[in-house]
Parts: C-alpha cells; structure tokens; sequence
C-alpha cells in the first residue's frame, strides 16, 4: 500500500464512524415515527444474512485471492465459510417462510402484485433448470423463493426502505472499521487490467471485490433518501454515494452522481407525503421519462449491438457467447443456472460466471422471451401502477437499477445473493394512497391500510399548552 492509500482508507474509515452520528438520528427518528417494524426487520435481516459469510470472510483473512494452476482466481470460498452460509441460507428460509405465514394468518395482509410478478419470474427460472436437467431448487434459490413471497404479504413504502438503507449504512459502517483495524483488507491492488478510481484507490469494503460492494451501495441511495427522515437523509445518501466513488467503480461512480441529481430534480416523496391529488409536474415527467427508457434501452441493445472487446473486455465476449445459444431456449431459457454452471465445465472464467453482467440478457438467456417479459412488466408496474403522486419514488428507485442494468446483474432472479434485499425492498416500492388514508395516519409513511403502531409522542410541556388554548 501507498501512503496515499493508507490515508484513504483512514479516511473511508473515520467517515464511517462520523456518519453514526446522522445515521442514529435517522434511525430514532424512524422507530418514534413507527417506521420500523416486521418489514423492516425482515429486510435487514435479508441483507445482514446473505453477506454474512461474505464479512467474516474478510474480517477473518483479508479477502486473500486463491489462484488455480492456469493463474486464474478460484471461485468460490473456504469450507468454513460455506458452512456458515449454509446456516444463514437456512435462518433467512425460516424468517421469511415465518413472517409470510404471519402476515398471511395473523395480520391478514393484502398480496401485492410487483412481488408475485418477480416470484414468477424466479420460479419460470426454476422451471427452466428442471427443464435442462440442472440442480432443482438448490437452497439459495429456495432462499429467494421465500423471500420474494415474504416481499407478497409485505408493507411497501416506508418500512421496506428503511429496511434497506440500514443494510447500506451497516455495510457502509463495517467497511469502515475493518478500514481503521487492518487498512489493507479493505483495499485492492491496482493493476493495469483494473486501475484505480477517481480517488487512486480501490475500495471494497467487507467484500470480495469493489464492483459487489459499489452496486450494493448506488443500489441502496434511493432507500436513504427516501425511506429516512428529516435533513439526515440527504447528508447520508451523500456519504453512502461518495463510498461508492471511492469504490473505484467507474460504473458505480457514475451510477451514484445520476442517482443524487435525479433525486434533487425530483425531490421525490412517498405517496403519503405528497399534497392530496398532486403528482409529479409534466416538465418533470417529460425530463425524466425519457431518462428511464433510455437506460432501459441501452442496456436491453448492448448485448447485441457493441464495440467489441477492445472497448468491453470479457463482456463482449461472453455477450457474444451468450447471444450464440438463445435459440436453444428461445421461449423458457437455458435455466437460472445454466451460466455458472459453464465455469466448472472450464468454459468461462471465474470472473465472470456469476452472471451475465448485462441484466437484460441474462434475464433473457436464464428464463427466455418469457421471463424478458415478465422482467419488463415488473418494471412497467412498479412506474404506472401508483400513477403520478408515486411515479417520482418509484422512478428513483429503479434509476440506479437500469443504469447498473448496463454492465452488471444488479436483481438475481436465479439464486439469492447480496443484493437480493434490494430487490426485495424495490419491489415494495408504494402505491398512491387515498386522501382519506392520509388523513387517518398522517406522517407514517405506512401501508394506507395498515397504520403506524404509535406516532411521535409530545412532549408534556407542548400537550400542556395545547391544553391551555382549549379552554
């Protein structure tokens, strides 16, 4: 390490511990409100599970590279680790299998539609792998199964988003102790195949590599600055996009600036927020529409019409590879693991056989026409489906997602994964709300159907002088 290096990552380190201070507010704020509950905890417990091996990992040996006898990494981790995973994959089965049963029999919670439409896109994926003789239901697709049912009988809004920024903020607060304690895991090596970031470093945090780690956090902006309270939120969806720069992901980088100016442009609000019968105005919709779709597009065409490796790498290749076999699963795809499943038969590097890094083709080559339908309605609902006063928080939910869409796989439809809270939370992106609704829970930023379990409890000077003035 440089002695530049060492001081980013004192840097990324003291950060971290400064931003407790908004994040506890933040947080306080959350549970006095009655933001916090089952959905929240449900979410959090998602994302702290899934990434659980991957932390102790790092913590444990450094993120230390294991090469094969051709010099190229090893997929995969210790036995030790696999072993923890195996016991998160099995808790997070049982919490989410148990909080969907609770909200079906005890809470009598409506079934929402985004969530079906991508538990139907997992299971048409399981359906594939069935169909071309791969491993049926392995546990971490039955992980992502049960949490996709659990995001059914969810509370969207609010408590879903708070869910997912406390995952960010965690992640973002572990990286930055294991930066303070040893400086070194936290950061990778420059190399000339992948160079340093804007900040001459490249920064991964608790994970296994930088590009895991930054999509995590652009991801995750969204839920900070909408899911939060107060002037907090803006402060830390800055912080959590500045981790992401320093990443060193140029993709990340990038994702993370268009993420906070669409947010500032928009100034979205939750549905409950927003003034009775008022959406976003037809300058706003005309200016960002149009941003959306192009995102959309571009990464739906890259697979198929692309510089080449020169520009692209291994992308192009493997995207040329995989445009070589849709025939063979035009309507059903291939499987959701039919990809990785060609690193062990010695067909594509460890590097790029955990997805497709295009989202778009790897919808496609997994699940067929299909699933790159279904994919596309989800999209298409979670924009439409709460008309204008919702439009602006669910396009600033899915702004980093279709950008990322581009050059990586941010929603694994296949199997579980680190980012499967996100999906989880986006999917709960609200509906509009009635004018009634609002009036009867104001400022909880809840289901309309289902109040907050308390509000903000007054002082008892201020009850006292609003006892005062009524008499």
């Amino acid at each position: 390490m440089t002695p530049h290096q060492t001081d980013m990552a004192l840097v990324m380190g003291v950060l971290a511990l400064l931003s407790l201070i908004p994040a506890t507010i933040a947080l306080r704020r959350a549970r006095a409100f009655g933001d916090w509950d089952l959905t929240s905890t449900m979410i959090l417990l998602v994302g702290v599970l899934a990434n659980l091996p991957t932390v102790l990992y790092v913590a444990h040996t450094g993120r230390s590279e294991r090469l094969d006898s051709m010099g190229d990494v090893v997929i995969g981790l210790p036995t030790w680790v696999n072993q923890i995973g195996s016991v998160a994959n099995g808790t997070m089965l049982v919490v989410c299998l148990a909080f969907a049963l609770h909200r079906l029999l005890i809470a009598r919670a409506q079934v929402r539609a985004a969530p079906l439409i991508a538990l139907a896109i997992a299971l048409l994926l399981t359906f594939s792998d069935g169909l071309h003789g791969l491993e049926l239901l392995a546990p971490r697709q039955l992980v992502l199964l049960a949490a996709l049912l659990a995001a059914a009988v969810a509370r969207p809004g609010r408590p879903a988003f708070v869910g997912g920024a406390s995952v960010v903020l965690l992640t973002t607060l572990l990286g930055g102790v294991e930066a303070l304690i040893q400086p070194d895991t936290v950061l990778r090596e420059c190399r000339p195949d992948n160079p340093c970031g804007v900040l001459g470093i490249l920064y991964a945090g608790v994970f296994t590599n930088e590009n895991i780690f930054s999509l995590l956090l652009v991801v995750g902006i969204p839920f900070v600055w909408l899911g939060l309270r107060g002037p907090v939120r803006v402060v830390l969806a800055f912080y959590v996009a500045f981790v992401a720069v320093a990443s060193g992901s140029r993709l990340a980088a990038a994702t993370a600036v268009a993420t906070l100016v669409f947010l500032i442009v928009m100034r979205p609000r939750l549905p409950e927020e927003a003034a009775p019968g008022r959406g976003v105005s037809t300058g706003k919709l005309l200016l960002t529409a149009p941003v959306l779709a192009a995102a959309a597009a571009v990464g739906l065409l890259a697979p198929f019409h692309h510089p080449g490796p020169d520009t692209l790498g291994d992308r192009a290749l493997i995207w040329d590879m995989a445009r070589d076999e849709l025939h063979q699963g035009t309507w059903f795809g291939l499987g959701g693991k039919a990809w990785a499943a060609k690193y062990p038969a010695g067909e594509i590097p460890a590097a790029v056989s955990p997805s497709l890094h295009n989202q778009w083709i790897d919808v496609l080559f997994a699940g067929g026409v299909v699933a790159l339908a279904l994919f596309v309605l989800l999209l298409v609902v979670l924009l439409v489906r709460g008309g204008t006063t919702a439009y602006p928080a669910a396009a600033s939910v899915l702004l980093p997602v279709l950008l990322t869409s581009v050059l990586e796989r941010p929603w694994s439809f296949s199997i579980s994964n680190s980012l499967t809270f996100a999906l989880v939370a986006a999917v709960l992106t609200p509906t509009a709300v009635s004018r009634a609704a609002v009036a009867a829970a104001p400022g909880s930023g809840s289901s309309p159907a289902e109040p907050p379990a308390r509000t903000p409890r007054r002082s008892p000077s201020a009850t006292a002088r609003v006892r005062s003035t009524r008499r």
